[in-house]
């Protein structure tokens, strides 16, 4: 992956440097991204089979994660290339950002114990961008983005007396981690004004790079009977562990990647 990326931007940025001067702009960025679970082997799926086992002692149910819920903030920086023109010019970009969510769902049966899931999610995107500059302003772009999401959802108990666990008491218990990593392609359009620059891009991922594989959990106890990734098919999980499907009983790691869109606003401390 690391050397895909050098290729591309020594491809799109080194020629420039022969001209002279170049017209190259150093900032920092703030962007906001909207996306969700991929439907289908997700975490919904354990939340609506853990919902429906225990239907007849649990009065305050999981809700699911809606769309949108995993839709956050980043901040980082970007080089960008603005060609000569007053019409029609060259312009690129490299781009950095990193961001996260943290979110959280709870279960409460009648006898007050509580289930809840702590979620923690983080993206590091590297992201280059090649198209027109038309006017000294307006930008067209393609562009290819690797993406490399980390996502930790912790899975305990809180009790009656208010202690909390994560123990091996239960089976289900513990911290489950998985990572995805995408190459995305997508487009954007973009405005420069001054030392700013607005951008707005869609995103989509491609199967190149991506992890097929499940949530895991991080530690448990080698005596455990059950599989140590977390269940889509919770009640076959309990009563009949070694019948699970392994291709439809458990939460995919796929399913926490997705289409994205992106709002990004830049400003240059060199220009």
């Amino acid at each position: 992956m690391n050397t895909v990326i050098a290729v591309c931007v020594a491809t799109i940025f080194l020629p420039q440097l022969s001209f002279g001067q170049s017209p190259f702009k150093l900032g920092f960025r703030f962007d906001y991204e909207a996306s969700s679970l991929t439907p289908g082997h997700d975490m919904n799926d354990f939340y609506r089979s853990y919902n429906n086992y225990y239907s007849g002692v649990i009065p305050k149910p999981f809700d699911t994660i809606s769309s949108g819920e995993l839709s956050h903030t980043g901040w980082g920086g970007s080089i960008r290339y603005f060609g000569a023109g007053d019409q029609v010019a060259f312009q690129s970009g490299l781009i950095f950002t990193y961001g996260g969510k943290d979110i959280f769902r709870e279960a409460r049966f009648q006898n007050g114990i509580i289930t809840r899931t702590d979620w923690r999610v983080n993206d590091l995107n590297t992201q280059v961008d090649v198209g027109i500059l038309l006017w000294r302003k307006l930008t067209l772009a393609t562009h290819m983005a690797a993406r490399f999401r980390s996502t930790e959802i912790a899975l305990g108990y809180f009790y009656q007396d208010g202690s909390y666990s994560l123990g091996n008491e239960y089976d289900i218990l513990g911290v489950y981690r998985a990572s995805t990593t995408t190459l995305d392609l997508g487009f954007s359009i973009g405005l420069n004004v001054k030392r700013f620059y607005l951008q707005m891009g869609m995103s989509y991922p491609t199967n190149a790079f991506s992890d097929e594989g499940l949530l895991t959990l991080l530690d448990y106890d080698e005596r455990q009977i059950r599989w140590t990734d977390l269940p889509r098919d919770y009640e076959t999980w309990v009563n009949d562990p070694a019948n699970l499907d392994l291709d439809n009983g458990f939460v995919r790691a796929r399913s926490l990647r997705s289409t994205r869109f992106n709002l990004g606003i830049e400003f240059f401390i060199l220009k």
